[in-house]
């Protein structure tokens, strides 16, 4: 017996399938709060990467280049305050 070789119709259906899957796991909004995983990534990966924020945003997987450059400002505030001159 030979090994049956599946139709071109049922190829389609299973390409359709796998690039469905992939579209519901990258099509995400990302989510506004951040979670102590993605915290925790960001301080990582702003330790490897600097302020490379692509690249960042690569590490973290999970929110774009301008959710990380704001989280960024923010952090920085947080851990260096200014003053208040009066």
């Amino acid at each position: 017996m030979g090994k049956q070789r599946s139709s071109p119709s049922m190829r389609k259906k299973v390409q359709r399938k796998h690039l469905m899957e992939l579209l519901r796991i990258t099509a995400r909004p990302p989510q506004e709060r951040w979670s102590i995983r993605e915290s925790v990534n960001f301080k990582i990966a702003l330790g490897r990467f600097g302020e490379d924020w692509p690249r960042v945003a690569q590490f973290v997987s999970t929110k774009t280049t301008h959710q990380i450059s704001v989280y960024a400002e923010e952090y920085y505030y947080l851990k260096h305050p200014r003053t208040q001159s009066r």
